[in-house]
């Protein structure tokens, strides 16, 4: 469970606190007074990205009931999400 690391760190526990990190991101509105598409992408896609490392990071233990071939994709798909979280942040209407 705990063989798998990265930078050391064991992925179980990197996938526990993505968890955290997204569940907080997915409770608390952060967004302030956007509006439109641009409150969507800034509300949810932070805590998006946040569950899809914590999704690669269990893909790759084997806790996981999930194929570790998945990691890679889920890894891609989050840093997808974060840049689109992040352009949409730092542009204006």
């Amino acid at each position: 469970m705990f063989d798998e690391k990265l930078f050391g760190i064991p992925l179980t526990l990197l996938a526990i606190a993505a968890s955290v990190v997204a569940a907080i991101y997915l409770i608390w509105d952060l967004t302030g007074s956007v509006t439109g598409w641009r409150w969507l992408v800034l509300r949810w896609a932070h805590g998006l990205c946040w569950v899809l490392l914590a999704f690669a990071a269990l893909a790759k233990t084997l806790i996981a009931p999930v194929p570790d071939s998945w990691a890679q994709p889920f890894a891609i798909a989050a840093g997808l999400v974060y840049a689109a979280f992040m352009v949409t942040n730092l542009t204006k209407d």
